[in-house]
């Protein structure tokens, strides 16, 4: 007995080891991040991995970090300290992206969506959503939206709480990647490569936006602008307000990686390694850098993107020159925060760490300029789950507003013509591509353990 204690307590030595090891390889040491003019401001160990699982999502939120595990805990950070405000369980496998509104934390799990209170984690309600989830939700002040597979999406009203029946948006092709919200409307892509652009009040979906290709990215938003990029190698600028093709610009290859708007300006990412930084109101080309996988964050004289190599690359604002790319361990993933100035580093041992620029010490918030819900334009006919016409007083956007391969007289807001309704739910109501049963997770990693964070994940 003696023996086999002796062997677990060298054991156990050896596994702390390991850890400790592992952390000193991920973590940036100060004098490293000072040559790069940044300075490491915390690094926190949120749980363990062996008792919660690998860290799946991690999300930015209004000063708050938001953790999810492959276990089913979700912990709040305080985004400038790293001190842990609280943690939840709930469930014990996989969860989607948490989303967040000043109130109320939203996480599907499984199939099973859970509503928690901002402030403690407390778990207000849950309850079963129709169908297999094909992405996590988004969050209006008001309401939760939840993406299928099928194309659907669900409204809840968060404060109604389990007994209630939802609100439906049915979009032809499939849901794969979590709704956007803004305060005047809530979007979402199709694989198919449809845009469309909802009301966040259950008046049905306003318009839509039709591309020659499938679109793998979320929207981004800069007020008055939402914008899209496709694999038919365009970036969309749709006016929010209007329904009404701003600008497009050809990148000329496809796009997987999803765009960011931040300040005014737009980071736009190919899949053979070029960004493109747009002017937000206008669609010109302000820079090109080549190389580049992410964005990352923003200061207000540098660009933080990882390259193609896996570096956290820095970038010049104003030319998008490269001053210096700082190494950091294959199992490091960078967040993309469109919010601050903050670069928040995940590894996959459960350790996040923040690093900003010395002088900054106070973080520099990225907000657009607010639009007033009372000048939107509704479209005179909001049906539920039905594409609403265009306004009567806008025009159809102009044939130089479409692709170049587009006839001059498509008009990609449009319900499709001929008889065909892909708006309409499958027969008998059932989901072809549910998963047998319902309780299977679509969340879960791809069989092997491919790593989540990866890139195209």
């Amino acid at each position: 007995m003696r023996q086999v204690g002796c062997w677990a307590l060298a054991a156990l030595v050896v596994v702390a080891a390991g850890l400790a090891d592992c952390h000193a390889q991920s973590l940036i040491p100060p004098a490293t991040a000072m040559r790069y003019g940044l300075k490491r401001a915390w690094f926190a160990q949120v749980g363990a991995a062996a008792t919660m699982g690998r860290l799946s999502h991690v999300k930015y939120d209004d000063g708050m970090l938001l953790v999810q595990s492959r276990m089913g805990v979700v912990t709040a950070l305080d985004a400038e300290t790293g001190r842990t405000l609280w943690t939840t369980r709930i469930g014990n496998r996989e969860g989607s992206e948490p989303a967040a509104n000043d109130k109320h934390i939203v996480v599907l799990n499984g199939s099973t969506l859970f509503v928690l209170e901002r402030s403690s984690g407390e778990v207000l309600w849950e309850r079963r959503v129709g169908s297999a989830p094909g992405a996590g939700p988004g969050v209006s002040d008001t309401h939760a939206f939840v993406p299928m597979i099928s194309g659907l999406i669900e409204g809840y009203d968060l404060e109604e709480g389990r007994h209630q029946t939802p609100w439906n948006y049915q979009s032809s092709g499939h849901v794969l990647l979590p709704p956007m919200i803004t305060p005047l409307t809530v979007s979402w892509t199709t694989d198919r490569g449809f845009f469309y652009v909802a009301d966040p009040a259950g008046g049905g979906i306003r318009y839509r936006l039709e591309t020659r290709g499938a679109i793998h990215s979320r929207p981004a938003a800069w007020s008055p602008r939402l914008f899209a990029t496709s694999a038919d190698g365009y970036v969309y600028a749709l006016n929010e307000k209007k329904g009404k093709l701003d600008w497009k610009y050809v990148v000329g290859e496809p796009m997987y990686e999803r765009p960011v708007a931040v300040d005014d300006k737009l980071f736009a990412f190919s899949n053979s390694g070029n960004l493109y930084c747009l002017d937000a109101a206008q669609g010109s080309l302000l820079w090109q850098a080549r190389g580049i996988h992410q964005f990352v964050s923003k200061s207000p004289t540098r660009v933080y993107v990882e390259d193609t190599q896996g570096k956290l690359a820095i970038l010049d604002a104003e030319s998008g020159a490269r001053l210096g790319a700082l190494p950091t361990s294959s199992r490091t993933r960078k967040l993309v925060n469109g919010k601050t100035d903050r670069i928040y580093l995940i590894d996959e041992t459960c350790a996040i760490q923040c690093l900003h620029e010395p002088q900054l010490t106070s973080p520099v918030k990225y907000v657009a300029p607010a639009e007033e819900a009372a000048d939107l334009k509704l479209a005179p006919e909001k049906q539920e789950g039905a594409p609403a016409a265009k306004p009567a007083d806008e025009a159809p956007a102009p044939a130089d507003d479409m692709p170049d391969d587009a006839p001059a007289d498509d008009n990609p807001f449009a319900p499709p013509a001929g008889d065909d309704n892909p708006f309409a739910p499958p027969a008998g109501g059932d989901d072809p591509f549910g998963p047998a049963g319902g309780d299977d997770n679509p969340f879960a990693p791809p069989a092997g353990g491919d790593d989540p964070f990866a890139p195209g994940a």
